[in-house]
Order: structure tokens, then C-alpha cells, then sequence
């Protein structure tokens, strides 16, 4: 009877997180866009949304920038991933690292990089100018679609580098003999078998794209271009009559937007699910010539540089300006925007509030993340599988949705209870929390699974107590992909923008936002100054998380080995 009791207690628990955190939010967003102010069920909202044009306006401009970007992401990353899965190119790690860069580092980031690299008085534009060449205007729909396309092309790369790698070498070999070319044998039996990851791919990229607000936000809001995710936080900064039913209508038609997407990469999943096991094969299966091979080198290294690293050099180096006109003479310098950002207590209390909450929300993914995966792989327990779906939809609608979904829910979780959680720092922590947990779910699974049961076993044999069990077993098996998830949590967190966009207040500001509004207003110079030295920070926590994995490697091995 004990034994039941603590089982279905575990139940319990385990379902109170996944209607708390993941179900009830979404449940209450829905009811919110069919009520009216009385409380009574109504479809005006939704019918008015049907004759807004300026809605309607977003959602065609949500769908062709999405398509058309990931279009772009998945062309940009089928060519690297066949390049770096297939050839005999040189620098295929440097090549990789460049590609994840964009992914890595935030989309306002590389926006604002780019913004200032192509802006009016760049070196850029004096070029061009120069050359009597037209000038790139980013602050355009084409704009907004290069940039996600960029941002995102390593969603691809990702994807079908790893389905490359998988296809039976032997499958070539036959074609080979039966009088196939090499490129013949590419184009007609390796790329069929690697299509339904090229097209899951290029529809995680359309995920990324409907959900990404900072590159719209920045690009869009100054130039009159609404998307979805801009037209919600319109609506819901703007405090008009309505606002918050409404924002909840659009916020429901995004939702479908990126469900409906959600839903056909898990069909193309299963259609590939049967290579999914299959060992990748790291062999090179298209050899170039010297000169042909040394020329795709320089090209790709040249271009993957000029995408990530000139943007982002050429912004610190931009902050140093003392006005809009590049030039490094030396009264044309200062390290004033710099200093600004050390010694101004705005950015001071951003910074600390983004650490707090990342950290904490970090912390907490850990713990229940790799309970959750325990329960779930070791356990087999249907309810942490329940809760851990629901993660992963959680995940997989728009962020500035999930925002407003939880805003609505914590303010007022119990009819009658307001709980003023709202721009505190505990409904971010929530949000973040929330958002990122699955991540954290995944790689303690992956971790679980790579780790043999029996150790475990031998010790609950030899009475050891869980205690005991998860410090001196589990943790020490588990913790480099643990850690993994974790400090990609933290550094998401750390510099997330589209959630903080609304439910941050002003006690409350995040790094994110504070770029956003320097930005907004028209500081370009303070905010690279702040975007600089966040991409400095991240260089070197992702630095840390290299040794640290590097540490517990070479332990783990010594450990082994004796």
C-alpha cells in the first residue's frame, strides 16, 4: 500500500507540472480570444480579425517571409552539408563552426551587425556608392527574409549532414558498378534517400522563421513591415480597448501557423526514421581535383566569414566611433559607448536581472529536466512521457505566444486569485523554464540511453540509498550531455528577447530588451557597444563548456582505464 501511495503520489506530481506549466497556459490563451469582456463566449474577436487588413496584411507577410527564408536556409545548408558530409574539402570544422555561428549567437545580434556593416556611411556603402552600385537597404520584406535565411541555414545544415552521413556507402558502390556516375549516382540514389531530411529540415526552418521576432522587430517595426509576432506585441504594448482578447485571436493564428508546420516535421521524421539508427559513416564519398578542391575552400571559408564573422567585427569596431562615418583616425575614436556599458546602471541591472533568471531557470531545467528523462527512459513512466510531449509542443509554439499565454494564466491562476506576478521576475523565470525544459529533457534521455543500466543496478543490489545511487552513479555518467543542455539553456535565456519583449517590465529589463530599445531609439553605437561584449561573454562561456566537457572526458576515461 505504501508502494502504491508513493507511486501514485509521483503521478501526481509528475501531472500537476505538465497541466501547470504546459497545458492550463495554453488552455487559458484559447478561452481568453472567445470571450468578451463580461466573460460571456464570443467569436467577435475572431471575426474582426477576418476584416483587420492590417492582420491579414501580417499573416501573408508571416507566411511568404517564412517560406521564403527557409527556401534560402535549406539551399544554403544542403550545400554545406554536402560539402562537409560528402568531400574531400579541407577545414570542414572550421566550416562548421562558421555555419553554427548565426545560430549560436542572437538573431538581434546579427541584425544589428548587419544594419551597421550596410548602413548609410559604412565602408560598405561608400564602396558601393563609389562603384555607382545600388545600396543594400535591409530594412526591407527581402531584407527580413535574407537575414532569417542566414540565421537559420544551419537548421538545415544540422539536419542533412548527419541523414548524409548515414546513407550505405555499399548503396553507391552498387550504382557505381551498374555504369552510374558519381554525380549521377548523387543525384539519384543518395539525394532521394536524404530527401525527406532536407524537407524536415527546411520546415524546422520555417518553424524558426515564424517564430523569430528580433530580426522583424528590428527590420520591420521602423520600415511598417508587420509579421504575426510584431503585430501581437503591437497590440499588446498599445493597452487599447481589447487589446489583450485580441492579441490572444492572433496569438491562436500563429499557433496554428506553427503547429500546422510542427506537425508535417513530425510525419517527415517518421518517413526517415528508418535510417535513424543506421552509424553515420564519415568516409569521403566525392573526391575533387587539387585546384577545384583548394577554390571551394577559399569560396566557402570567404563567404561563411563574410556572413558571420565581418558583421560582427566590423560592429565592435563601429562602437568605437565617435560618429556615423567609418574611420579610424585616432580623434575619430572612443571608448566611450564602451564605457557606457560597464558604468551605466540601466545596463548594469539588465545584465544582472538576465544572469539571475537565466541562471535560475537553468538550474531548475537540470533538476526536473533529467528527472523527467530518469522517469521517463528508466522507468518507462507514462506520465513523465506525457509531460515531456507536452514540452516539446510547448517548444515548438512561437515564443511571443507562449509569452502571452503565460501571462494570462499566472496572473490569474484560480478565478478570483490574482497572484501580480506579472512583470516579476518570477513569471520570466516561469517563461524560461517553460520554454526551454524539453531541451533539457532530450539530452539527459540521449544521456540515459548511452549509459548502461546495470551499474545502477549493482548498486541499489549492494543497498546503496538514491542518494548515494545519483551522486556516485548516475551524475557522473550523465553529466557532460547534461551539462550540455544545460548551459545551452543558460545562454538562450541569457540573451532571449521575444518573451522578455512583453513580459518584462521596467525593474525587470532583460539584456535583450535593453539592446532593443537602445536600438529602437536610435543608439545604434550602445547598443554594439552591449552586443560586442555579450558576443564576448558567450565566446567565452562556450569556451568554458569546452574545457569542462574536455575535463570530464579525460576523467571518465582515466576512470576507466583504471
Amino acid at each position: 500500500m505504501k508502494k502504491y501511495f508513493q507511486i501514485s503520489k509521483g503521478k501526481i506530481i509528475f501531472s500537476l507540472m505538465a497541466l501547470v506549466l504546459f497545458v492550463f497556459p495554453l488552455i487559458r490563451l484559447i478561452l481568453l480570444s472567445l470571450t468578451k469582456e463580461d466573460g460571456s463566449f464570443s467569436l467577435d474577436q475572431y471575426y474582426y480579425f477576418l476584416s483587420d487588413s492590417r492582420a491579414l496584411e501580417s499573416v501573408i507577410n508571416t507566411l511568404q517571409i517564412s517560406i521564403s527564408a527557409s527556401l534560402i536556409s535549406a539551399l544554403c545548408g544542403i550545400i554545406t552539408a554536402f560539402l562537409v558530409g560528402y568531400t574531400n574539402i579541407k577545414y570542414k570544422n572550421l566550416i562548421e563552426a562558421l555555419v553554427l555561428m548565426p545560430f549560436v549567437i542572437p538573431a538581434y545580434v546579427i541584425t544589428l551587425a548587419w544594419t551597421g556593416l550596410t548602413g548609410p556611411g559604412s565602408v560598405l556603402s561608400q564602396y558601393l556608392a563609389a562603384h555607382m552600385i545600388p545600396g543594400i537597404d535591409l530594412f526591407t520584406i527581402h531584407g527580413i527574409i535574407g537575414m532569417l535565411g542566414i540565421c537559420h541555414m544551419s537548421v538545415v545544415h544540422v539536419t542533412v549532414v548527419h541523414m548524409l552521413r548515414k546513407v550505405p556507402q555499399e548503396v553507391g558502390w552498387a550504382a557505381r558498378a551498374s555504369g552510374c556516375s558519381q554525380w549521377k549516382t548523387l543525384l539519384k540514389v543518395d539525394l532521394p534517400m536524404v530527401m525527406p531530411a532536407i524537407a524536415g529540415g527546411t520546415v524546422l526552418a520555417f518553424l524558426a522563421d515564424v517564430d523569430n521576432f528580433a530580426i522583424p522587430a528590428f527590420l520591420g517595426i521602423s520600415s511598417n513591415i508587420p509579421v504575426l509576432s510584431t503585430y501581437i506585441y503591437e497590440k499588446i504594448i498599445g493597452f487599447g480597448p481589447n487589446s489583450f482578447t485580441y492579441g490572444a485571436v492572433l496569438s491562436v493564428v500563429l499557433s496554428l501557423v506553427a503547429l500546422s508546420g510542427a506537425l508535417l516535421s513530425t510525419l517527415l521524421v517518421h518517413e526517415r526514421s528508418y535510417q535513424e539508427s543506421a552509424k553515420e559513416n564519415f568516409n569521403i564519398r566525392i573526391w575533387f581535383s587539387p585546384p577545384v578542391r583548394r577554390v571551394i575552400e577559399i569560396g566557402t571559408v570567404s563567404l561563411l566569414t563574410i556572413f558571420s564573422i565581418v558583421p560582427l567585427v566590423y560592429m565592435a569596431i563601429t562602437a568605437l566611433l565617435r560618429g556615423f562615418t567609418f574611420s579610424l583616425d585616432a580623434e575619430c575614436l572612443t571608448l566611450d559607448n564602451y564605457i557606457f556599458v560597464f558604468t551605466n546602471d540601466g545596463v548594469r541591472e539588465a545584465v544582472i536581472n538576465s544572469l539571475f533568471m537565466a541562471g535560475t531557470a537553468s538550474v531548475i531545467c537540470l533538476i526536473l529536466g533529467t528527472l523527467i528523462a530518469y522517469m521517463s527512459v528508466r522507468k518507462q513512466s507514462k506520465v513523465a512521457s506525457f509531460l515531456n510531449q507536452c514540452a516539446s509542443v510547448m517548444y515548438s509554439v512561437p515564443g511571443i505566444v507562449l509569452a502571452l499565454a503565460l501571462i494570462f494564466y499566472w496572473s490569474q491562476p484560480i478565478p478570483g486569485l490574482n497572484t501580480g506576478l506579472y512583470g516579476t521576475f518570477t513569471i520570466i523565470i516561469l517563461g524560461y523554464i517553460t520554454r526551454y525544459m524539453i531541451i533539457q529533457i532530450r539530452n539527459s534521455s540521449a544521456a540515459f540511453l548511452a549509459v548502461a543500466e546495470a551499474a545502477e543496478q549493482a548498486a541499489l543490489a549492494s543497498g546503496s540509498n538514491s542518494i548515494t545511487l545519483w551522486v556516485k552513479i548516475i551524475m557522473p555518467q550523465i553529466a557532460i550531455p547534461a551539462l550540455a543542455g544545460t548551459f545551452f539553456i543558460f545562454l538562450s535565456a541569457l540573451t532571449e528577447l521575444t518573451m522578455s519583449s512583453i513580459m518584462a517590465s521596467a525593474s525587470t529589463k532583460t539584456i535583450g530588451l535593453q539592446i532593443f530599445n537602445l536600438q529602437q531609439a536610435g543608439d545604434y553605437s550602445l547598443a554594439a557597444a552591449l552586443s560586442a561584449v555579450i558576443v564576448l561573454f558567450m565566446g567565452i562561456i562556450y569556451g568554458l563548456q569546452k574545457l569542462i566537457r574536455l575535463l570530464l572526458a579525460r576523467r571518465k576515461t582515466y576512470e576507466s582505464d583504471n
